[in-house]
Formats: C-alpha cells, sequence, structure tokens
C-alpha cells in the first residue's frame, strides 16, 4: 500500500523544483502549486531536501546547491539588467560575480581544482651515484687513475 498524501507532496515539490529551476519565483510557484504563500512553498522544498539529506544522499545535496547556484544567477542577472552600459565598475562586480558561481558550479560538479598533496622521493641506484661521481672528477681533472669499479 503506497501512502498517497505523501506521495502527493514528493509530486508537489517535484513540481516546485522544476518551476524553480525554469526561472520561476517562489510567488509563482506557491500560486500554480495552491501554497499559501511563497515562504511555505519555499520551506516544503527545504524540508524535502533536508530529509533527502540525512541519508547522505549526494545527489540530492548537488541538486539543493544547484538549485542555490540558479537563484544566484537570476539575481545577477536581474542586477545586470539596471547597470548602465557606461558603468565599468559595474559591470566588472557583475562579470566577477559570475566568475564565482561558474567557479562554484565546477567544483560542485567535479571540475574544481583538486589539491593533492603528494610527496616524491627519486633515490637513484650505487650505478648512478658512480656514474655521476666518474663524470664530475672528469669534469674536475680530465684525467682519472685508476678505475672506478661500480
Amino acid at each position: 500500500m503506497t501512502n498517497r498524501p505523501r506521495a502527493a507532496t514528493l509530486d508537489r515539490v517535484g513540481k516546485a523544483i522544476d518551476l524553480r529551476n525554469s526561472g520561476a519565483t517562489w510567488q509563482h510557484v506557491a500560486d500554480q502549486l495552491g501554497y499559501r504563500s511563497p515562504s511555505s512553498a519555499a520551506a516544503s522544498v527545504r524540508q524535502y531536501v533536508d530529509r533527502m539529506a540525512e541519508g547522505n544522499d549526494v545527489g540530492h545535496l548537488l541538486a539543493m546547491e544547484e538549485l542555490k547556484l540558479q537563484q544566484r544567477e537570476r539575481y545577477i542577472m536581474a542586477a545586470a539588467a539596471e547597470v548602465p552600459a557606461d558603468d565599468v565598475g559595474g559591470r566588472d562586480t557583475v562579470d566577477r560575480a559570475r566568475d564565482r558561481i561558474a567557479k562554484h558550479r565546477a567544483f560542485i560538479h567535479g571540475l574544481g581544482k583538486v589539491n593533492v598533496d603528494h610527496t616524491v622521493t627519486v633515490q637513484p641506484s650505487t650505478t648512478t651515484i658512480l656514474a655521476d661521481a666518474r663524470k664530475r672528477l672528469l669534469e674536475i681533472d680530465g684525467t682519472i687513475e685508476g678505475e672506478i669499479v661500480g
């Protein structure tokens, strides 16, 4: 037996996420899906994602992070529309904000910079050490009396 109310809630939350991904405001989501208010629509999505995150489902965490990035992008695009074309400082600020979002998106999708701490130790063989010493001695003196046995 399925839990119909829960399935309906999950369906509604899924539609809310789809609407937000397509650029809808929380007000529009609330109006379309019958939430009491924009804040209740947002809270419903947040609660759903929080429940999913309890099981450490990385896919859901990434989906929520992507939603946040898309929301920030929409804010930046709206702000960019208000910045005059001759406002170089304003345009630079918008560009830096877009760059930060792009870097964060690359990072959460595994494309960001990965710092790996590693140490490599190379130890030459005895033969290599002796050959190098012989070469240096030849450079210094030009001739070597006797023979280096390796």
